[in-house]
């Protein structure tokens, strides 16, 4: 009885993983470098979460936005962050700050 009881829990508790919903977060930071391809690297400003991670983050920008050295963004992006050099996020959305 008890390995029933803990196998429907088991399931459950994996069930309830496979349905959550990815969380959004969102940084604002600095281009410091873009590639011909829309590749961008931003630099977080100072106090933001990711920074605990690493001080460039890796953006492919849709082919239709143009941004430019010095430009302040904000980056929404999903999912976890892959920590290499630079950081690298699931882009969501990027836009200019005014």
């Amino acid at each position: 009885m008890v390995n029933r009881f803990m196998t429907l829990v088991a399931v459950s508790l994996f069930l309830t993983g496979c349905f959550e919903q990815d969380q959004t977060d969102e940084f604002t930071g600095i281009v410091i470098e873009v590639q011909v391809t829309n590749h961008l690297i931003v630099e977080p400003h100072e106090g933001e979460p990711i920074r605990s991670s690493g001080t460039e983050v890796s953006i492919s920008a849709p082919a239709d936005q143009n941004f430019e050295i010095g430009d302040e963004v904000r980056v929404t992006h999903e999912g976890p962050v892959m920590e290499s050099h630079p950081l690298q996020v699931h882009l969501i959305s990027i836009e200019l700050v005014d």
